[in-house]
């Protein structure tokens, strides 16, 4: 009898540590649906698609490879880069925005006006800082130390006010692009050596994409 209790007592305990997994994972779920689909997340793909785009066609010539929102390890958890660009000089790390009204401010909290609504902006360029410094540990991980690594955040609205110090429009992107030198590299082989180290957990993913903020 005491041997049957202990035996109950195990499936029961299994069984609740399914549900509360599986009481999770739906609940991330909801809550990646409805951060996919609120009007600040459907804006911000609308602008990364946009900028991937433009990167696509200003690096045709040279045979650039990209990956648009790459999910990299970082530590025991992941980050999302918008644009992880490869080409012979090296790599290029670009986040994208997607804000219109005006962005005032210095360090590490910004404002951000639009109407007659104001709320705080995370800079960019801290934010980026991040994935930049993540791409230099994996390159140096892999052995690309000699790799150069730009970053660039970039304003993708016409309608958008913003120093000049925290990011730039898609006019300033194509003349920092065009600004790159060739520093020798293969841009294959920087592509998969970065694609093949992506997170591919959805349920990673959704936990990314429920935090990440201002898109």
């Amino acid at each position: 009898m005491v041997l049957e209790n202990i035996a109950l007592f195990d499936f029961d305990k299994k069984t609740w540590i399914l549900i509360a997994a599986a009481a999770i994972a739906a609940l991330l779920l909801i809550l990646y649906i409805c951060v996919h689909f609120s009007k600040g997340k459907r804006k911000g793909r609308a602008a990364e698609r946009k900028v991937g785009k433009f990167i696509k066609k200003l690096g045709k010539k040279d045979h650039i490879r990209i990956i648009n929102n790459a999910y990299l390890p970082l530590y025991n958890k992941a980050c999302e880069v918008d644009h992880l660009v490869f080409g012979r000089f090296g790599v290029l790390v670009v986040e994208t925005k997607g804000i219109s009204g005006k962005v005032t401010g210095s360090g590490k909290n910004l404002t951000h006006t639009i109407g007659s609504k104001t709320h705080k902006l995370y800079n960019p360029q801290m934010q980026n800082k991040t994935h930049i410094d993540n791409v230099v540990h994996h390159l140096k991980k892999g052995g690309f130390d000699k790799v150069p690594v730009t970053g660039a955040v970039v304003f993708s609205a016409n309608d958008i006010e913003f120093p000049s110090e925290i990011g730039t429009d898609l006019k300033g992107l194509e003349k920092l692009y065009c600004s790159l030198r060739d520093a020798g590299c293969n841009q294959d082989v920087l592509y998969n050596y970065f694609n093949d180290m992506q997170v591919r957990n959805p349920l990673k993913k959704a936990w990314i994409k429920t935090r990440k903020k201002n898109d």
